[in-house]
C-alpha cells in the first residue's frame, strides 16, 4: 500500500476544494481508503474503488498504511429515525 498526498492547484475552480490523503495500492489504480485534509483520522473504504488520477497531481508520503480506522460520516436517509418512522410524521 501507498500514502499519497493530492497536491493538485485548484486555485482556478470557481469553489473551494480540499486535497486529501490516500491509501492506494502500489500501481495507484484502487483506493482502500482516504484521509481528509486537516484531519489525521484514517476512513476505510468498505470496499476498494477504482481510483481515477487525470488532471489531478500527487506526491508519495513517507509514512506506513494506517492500522486504525474511523467509520466514514455518511448521511444516510434510511439509518436516520426520521425516515424510518411514521410517528415522526404525526407528530
Amino acid at each position: 500500500m501507498k500514502v499519497i498526498r493530492e497536491i493538485t492547484d485548484w486555485s482556478e475552480c470557481p469553489y473551494p476544494v480540499k486535497n486529501h490523503d490516500y491509501l492506494v495500492s502500489p500501481a495507484m489504480e484502487f483506493c482502500h481508503g482516504m484521509r481528509k485534509e486537516g484531519s489525521d483520522k484514517w476512513e476505510k473504504f468498505s470496499s476498494r474503488r477504482r481510483f481515477v488520477k487525470s488532471h489531478r497531481k500527487f506526491e508519495v508520503l513517507n509514512e506506513k498504511a494506517p492500522k486504525e480506522f474511523v467509520e466514514p460520516y455518511m448521511v444516510h436517509p434510511w439509518k436516520n429515525k426520521t425516515y424510518n418512522s411514521l410517528e415522526t410524521f404525526f407528530e
